[in-house]
């Protein structure tokens, strides 16, 4: 019964609240414990509820995670130097669920779209690169699984359910930069440029993909918890006393 538990949990993550009297938006429709058909219900809130939790939850303090401002991340190494500051990473409202397992592993799939200032310098493989500018970078068909533990936790003497030591996993499907100004706006080295680095944009996801996702996947985590925090799970979940 604590993994069926645990699946219920799962349709809370998404569910935005009109105020801290837990009455679900029409959009939703509660998930009882006790429903046979509790792992269809679960899925349904979860498609349902995904856009709208992106966009944050003002009245209880839950913030927006699309966009996401991401720290600076600099690659540095096999002969090249690149860094992108200023970044902003769309496209967590367009995620499509791709899996769904007890406890809490959640599977999502979705295209991004990395907006900076990038500053590069070195090579790629054999070929120069040089410039400072403008980045857009957009992957697609980026799948990431996110698994976790939960926890329980007391505030104004009510039970609340808190992620923790959660990990991850992704794919990349395919990924396209369109780095501006490279080259001082030589447009011929800089098409030439950028059309070798999109046939081995592997090799640069390899370094840059790592820290862009661990800082969604924080960032995701970290908004879960600020709405678990807010709203007790008695207030959440249907038959939940019963199965303390």
């Amino acid at each position: 019964m604590q993994s069926t538990f645990s699946l219920v949990i799962l349709s809370c993550i998404c569910v935005t609240l009109a105020d801290n009297k837990a009455s679900l938006p029409p959009y939703i429709t509660a998930c009882d414990i006790d429903d046979k058909n509790l792992a269809t219900c679960v899925r349904e809130q979860i498609i349902a509820s995904l856009p709208k939790f992106t966009k944050g939850i003002p009245e209880l303090k839950v913030p927006a995670i699309d966009p996401i401002n991401l720290d600076d991340i600099k690659i540095d190494g096999n002969g090249l130097t690149l860094t992108f500051t200023e970044a902003i990473m769309e496209g967590l409202s367009d995620s499509v669920l791709t899996d769904l397992k007890e406890r809490f592993v959640l599977k999502f799939k979705s295209n991004f779209t990395l907006k900076a200032k990038y500053e590069v310098d070195g090579r790629i493989l054999i070929l120069p690169i040089q410039g400072k500018g403008d980045a857009f970078v957009y992957a697609k068909g980026v799948e990431v699984e996110i698994s976790s533990k939960f926890d329980h936790t007391k505030k104004n003497n009510a039970d609340h359910l808190k992620l923790v030591m959660p990990t991850y996993k992704y794919d990349v499907e395919r990924t396209t930069f369109d780095l501006r100004n490279l080259f001082n706006g030589n447009k011929q080295l800089a098409d030439t440029t950028l059309q070798f680095a999109n046939q081995n944009w592997k090799q640069l996801m390899d370094d840059l993909a790592p820290p862009a996702i661990k800082q969604i996947v924080v960032t995701g985590v970290k908004a879960i918890n600020k709405f678990f925090g807010a709203i007790p799970i008695n207030k959440l979940v249907i038959g939940y006393k019963q199965r303390l």
